[in-house]
């Protein structure tokens, strides 16, 4: 191979030297890649490398760096960044990274040009390369539908994010995926080229071109420079300016002209913001600065009286003019003969820029500007008018996706932190007064103890240089705090009372206190879920020390409703901590006072047991009302040992008795709904196991769960059933929901006695044991609503009259429970008629407590069981329940089973006792009447 190359170079020695063209050198080096490539590299030089970027439409060297610079300190990318330039350092050049030269002017260290190899960095770097390819809609040279490629970039943006980075971004991200804003192309053309490019396509072809130019420019700073320098060369002139107008439509206080770029022939006083840190005095201050902005106030100068009267300016010597002010001239060493301009309108006939050019050639119509100027001025600004549109359009949708963007990081902030008020509110102040660029920050909060209009809670922000500045201190300065101080709080008296949004400009702010240092001031009222005003928040003095606009009252609006927010979830959150606070105290005090005590227990431990059948506990015609409080426990333990529960469940002793005393002091004190109650349809449950002959349809964990379940089957029972909880919209109704109310509170109620220490006769349980007795307990508690039992006696008594049942199957087995549980639940309509008289006057009376409290708590009328004034109809309504509700059950289980044929004989003997009662009450009023 280095003998062909050396013969190719000798062809090119000698004689042939002479002969060889252009095309022969190009032919060659496409042949020669590496040689080429090699030359390039070792001849080329910095110029030809920005003139070959130009050319292609990317950015040169130093806008390049200027543009990553920005960049990396705003954390945003730039829409003009075109180029992406990767380069590598070896680590072994980056401690002693060589400086470059950069149009022979600037100079910018290699480690400059670079971000920093930190995790941060490659975080970020990792999330915009993989939003790079993730959410592009469509790949190029292939046919793939936008949704089904929407749905996949998702999907692969979910599997990304979920490595390194932060929730920010991921919010971010979210947003991108949405909103894809255009990008536009970078100008390759200075006003020297331009010049030339007019020269050689003549004035109609150039300015095609250059409309072509600024229509497909959508930021508003590069578009400024493009309408600049295509003015100048198209008026044929030195210069030419551009401002926009800015600020609400109305209220000339605000509103003004801005400048995107630096100009220094605008002829009007105004607050020049002079580039590269240049200082002059301009408004009565120093103005320094590093953006080449201009802004001027409205009406104002030449450029003012163009904005405000739409007319256009044409002068030949524009120093004559009294409204032209030459202070920048003076400055900057210019002088302004000539000027034209003119006022730029959009589609609805509205100003939106103002435009002047300055200097016309001299050479030309006599250094004026002439009516083709005029016209050919006029004709171009209604292109100029349609790029500003489309580029504020632009703009505005970057500003709404970035207050987005900030909102989401506002929420995210809100929802990280909601225990502490002040941390909440200095967290949604600290990203207002970045976002809003102002000096202070302030939220007060509305004391609602006072009838008055007063605040609880002040949380003042300054920012860093407000703190340096505010840190001298001296006795002027702690007056002039203590006075603005008082003047911001009238000012949120004022907007709490009104609920108004008060924007404040300097002049009405002067007006209010003398040397506050207040410019401009925006506050607005926090309110909670209800609407109702809780604070009022307020931003200080904007940093460029403009007024706040429009934009400004929206954002700082959604700030001021997150901050109602956040401080409505902490305040919820606070009262949270408290109620479980309270609960864990009530809990506290209810277990000491409702479970047994060690006395108690000592002294029942003492007590023998007696025998089952002494307390005739077999028999279902037990005397209910035959046995103490003492008794009924021990007699409670009788049945445990007798269902021989205590020996196959290893239940403790002490256990067991400490239950049992805490189960009885769980019931209250109501006519009939309490302790003995409890005990006796417990009894009744134990005389159908074991005198009937039934245990052994069950499993040892169904009988536990069974007889446990009529123990605690009514705890905590009130007095008052499941319909009047439900019109009295009581806690219980909220907690439990209107089905089975009062059932699942029994229920919950055992659970937490059987959850308590020194209380759980299932501690020996698996956990596969303890689930089902736990299923068996709930299943049996709820059966015991009347509610459950009319949704299923049906199915039972089908069950039974086809004699189709078998226990073995679990469905009908848990049917036949349920059926059980009613069964001992309504058993005293089946006992002797003392018995059963006495037990229906108790509950009569419990109904007729409950009957009154509806008829002057819930002012309603009560049903006739439970109407005080209906008493002497019980036989009639005794006889309708036992008739309707109770015998058909019995009846039932008569079939199933004749040893329970006793219960339904029981009943029918009291329908008769009922029936005879009611004779006797005729015939007594009969005879009375006689």
């Amino acid at each position: 191979m280095r003998e062909n190359e050396g013969a190719d170079v000798a062809a090119l020695n000698g004689d042939n030297m002479t002969q060889i063209t252009l095309s022969v050198v190009e032919e060659w080096l496409d042949s020669h890649p590496d040689h080429c490539q090699d030359y390039f590299l070792r001849k080329i030089e910095l110029d030809l490398i920005n003139k070959w970027l130009v050319s292609h439409g990317f950015l040169n060297i130093n806008d390049y760096i200027s543009s990553a610079t920005s960049t990396s300190s705003s954390g945003n990318v730039s829409p003009t960044n075109g180029l992406a330039i990767q380069q590598q350092i070896s680590p072994a050049t980056s401690p002693n990274a060589p400086s470059i030269l950069v149009n022979g002017t600037n100079s910018l260290s290699v480690s400059q040009m670079y971000r920093s190899n930190s995790k941060r960095c490659r975080r970020h770097d990792f999330a915009r390369a993989k939003t790079r390819s993730v959410l592009r809609t469509q790949e190029i040279g292939k046919d793939v539908p936008i949704c089904s490629s929407r749905r996949s970039s998702l999907k692969d943006m979910r599997k990304f994010t979920s490595l390194p980075p932060s929730p920010i971004s991921m919010l971010s991200l979210l947003i991108d995926s949405k909103v894809r804003l255009p990008r536009w192309p970078v100008s390759a053309h200075n006003v020297d080229t331009k010049r030339d490019l007019r020269h050689a396509q003549g004035e109609r072809d150039f300015f095609l071109t250059v409309v072509r130019d600024i229509a497909t420019d959508l930021d508003l700073k590069s578009l400024s420079q493009k309408i600049v320098d295509d003015l100048a060369v198209l008026l044929d002139c030195d210069a030419g300016s551009l401002f926009l107008v800015d600020g609400p439509p109305r209220g000339s206080r605000r509103r003004c002209l801005v400048s995107k770029v630096f100009d220094v022939h605008s002829g009007a006083r105004g607050q020049f913001l002079l580039p590269d840190g240049v200082q002059c005095e301009v408004a009565g201050g120093p103005a320094t600065t590093t953006d080449n902005e201009v802004r001027i106030p409205w009406g104002v100068g030449i450029l003012g009286h163009v904005a405000s009267t739409g007319e256009t300016v044409n002068l030949d010597v524009a120093c004559e003019d009294p409204r032209f002010d030459d202070e920048v001239d003076r400055i900057m060493g210019y002088y302004t003969s000539s000027l034209l301009c003119m006022p730029v309108k959009n589609s609805y006939e509205e100003i939106i820029a103002v435009a002047q050019v300055n200097n016309k050639n001299p050479d030309k119509d006599g250094g004026h500007f002439t009516s083709m100027d005029e016209k050919l001025f006029e004709t171009y600004l209604q292109f100029v008018g349609i790029a500003i549109t489309n580029a504020q359009i632009v703009e505005d949708s970057r500003a709404e996706y970035d207050r987005n963007r900030n909102l989401l990081e506002v929420v995210h902030d809100l929802f990280e932190e909601q225990t502490s008020i002040d941390k909440v509110i200095m967290k949604i102040m600290q990203r207002a007064q970045r976002l809003l660029k102002c000096e202070r920050a302030a939220v007060l909060l509305v004391d609602e103890s006072c009838d008055s209009t007063r605040f609880s809670k002040l949380f003042d922000l300054n920012s860093p240089k407000h703190n340096i500045k505010n840190n001298v201190k001296n006795s002027r300065q702690k007056v002039e705090g203590e006075n603005v101080s008082r003047y911001l709080e009238s000012l949120a008296e004022r907007v709490a009372c009104s609920g108004e949004v008060l924007n404040i400009n300097e002049h009405e702010c002067s007006e209010g206190i003398v040397d506050s240092g207040i410019n401009s001031l925006l506050a607005m009222p926090i309110r909670n879920k209800n609407d109702q005003i809780i604070g009022v928040a307020s931003i200080i003095n904007k940093l460029n020390s403009s007024p706040f606009d429009d934009y400004d009252e929206q954002l700082f609006e959604a700030f001021t409703i997150f901050c109602g927010l956040g401080i409505h979830n902490t305040l919820m959150y606070s009262e949270v901590e408290k109620a479980m606070a309270r609960q864990k105290v009530s809990i506290e005090v209810l277990s000491y006072h409702a479970t047994a005590s060690n006395k108690d227990v000592e002294r029942i431990l003492g007590m023998p047991v007696p025998a089952a059948d002494s307390l005739n506990l077999y028999s279902l015609a037990f005397d209910d009302f035959s046995l103490n409080d003492d008794e009924m426990l021990m007699a409670a333990v009788s049945m445990f040992l007798e269902l021989g529960l205590v020996k196959t469940f290893n239940i403790e002793k002490e256990t067991l008795y400490r239950f049992l005393i805490t189960v009885k002091r769980n019931y209250r004190d109501v006519p009939y709904h309490n302790w003995r109650h409890a005990f006796n349809v417990a009894q009744v449950m134990f005389a159908i196991m074991m005198g009937c002959d039934m245990k052994n349809t069950f499993s040892d964990l169904e009988v536990l769960g069974m007889f446990v379940g009529c123990l605690c089957h009514d705890l905590d029972h009130r007095g008052t059933n499941n319909s009047f909880q439900e019109k009295a919209r009581s806690a219980l109704v909220l907690l439990y929901g209107t089905t089975n109310t009062m059932e699942h509170h029994h229920f919950n109620h055992a659970v937490m006695i059987l959850s308590s220490e020194n209380l759980n006769i299932f501690s020996s349980l698996s956990a596969e044991s303890f689930s089902t007795v736990m299923k068996v307990l709930k299943h049996s508690i709820l059966a015991t609503d009347l509610c459950m039992y009319f949704q299923l006696r049906n199915k039972f008594f089908r069950l039974i009259e086809s004699k189709e049942y078998s226990w073995d199957e679990d469905s009908q087995r848990y049917l036949l429970m349920a059926m059980l549980m009613t069964s001992s639940d309504l058993a005293a309509s089946t006992k002797q008629w003392h018995v059963q008289k006495r037990a229906a006057r108790l509950v009569t009376d419990e109904f007729i407590e409950q009957g009154d409290k509806e008829r002057f708590e819930l002012k309603i009328q009560p049903q006739a069981l439970m109407d005080r004034e209906r008493q002497h109809e019980l036989p009639q309504l005794q006889i309708r329940w036992i008739a309707d509700i109770c015998l058909p059950l019995y009846q039932a289980l008569g079939q199933m089973n004749p040893k329970l044929n006793v219960m339904k004989e029981g009943a029918m003997n009291n329908m008769q006792q009922w029936s005879k009662l009611i004779d006797e009450n005729y015939k007594n009023a009969n005879g009375e009447q006689k």
